[in-house]
């Protein structure tokens, strides 16, 4: 299924509505997981002051600013806990690491101290998949809704598609959990491969 989905027919969303659809129903959601698969090794987000920093080699800044939103974090994963919901996130990872991917995993390693399950896969495990293009960037809310995430040419968020036939959802869901099922803990990978990596200004 995450070969063909791209072929898929779901409601197109740009981005104001896909964030106010994927915000609502995140508030209601009880008992169940958000997962989400992340492929492409670079994306652009203009909103972040931390990637944007760490972009032009201000490191120190990233982190901090990175830093400053721990509190936040432990809140809102405290509420999906109450909730009875856990955040999934099976992350791909390629070498030589782009920059982005150098500052995502110090984001996503935040997110791991504070609550979300994030696990890291190579990607062999696709290729069963990638025979003609890359999977694409998938998030599910249990197994009522899913998206395909859009982004432009230089990686910048533009909307989502989104799914709602459950066929669809449950079949993409435990293609994504087997992948998970696979990767290893964020928090055991980061110190081992990450934690002292320099960053190349070269790198996209």
């Amino acid at each position: 299924m995450l070969d063909t989905i791209d072929g898929l027919t779901g409601e197109s969303l740009e981005l104001g509505t896909y964030l106010d659809d994927f915000d609502g129903r995140l508030a209601s959601l009880r008992n169940t997981e958000v997962w989400k698969l992340e492929r492409q090794q670079a994306f652009h987000q203009p909103e972040s002051e931390s990637w944007l920093a760490f972009r032009d080699g201000h490191r120190d800044d990233s982190l901090r600013f990175l830093e400053d939103n721990r509190a936040s974090l432990r809140e809102q994963f405290t509420e999906l806990a109450r909730a009875g919901c856990v955040l999934r996130r099976t992350r791909v990872v390629e070498k030589p690491f782009t920059t982005y991917l150098l500052w995502e995993l110090r984001s996503l390693h935040l997110r791991a101290q504070c609550g979300e399950d994030i696990r890291i896969i190579s990607a062999e495990p696709l290729a069963v998949w990638e025979q003609e293009r890359p999977v694409p960037e998938i998030v599910g809310l249990g197994d009522e809704v899913m998206y395909r995430i859009r982004y432009d040419d230089q990686g910048v968020l533009q909307g989502g598609v989104r799914f709602t036939d459950r066929a669809v959802i449950t079949r993409c869901r435990t293609e994504v959990a087997a992948l998970h099922q696979v990767g290893e803990d964020l928090r055991s990978y980061f110190p081992r491969e990450v934690e002292g990596v320099t960053l190349d200004r070269e790198r996209p």
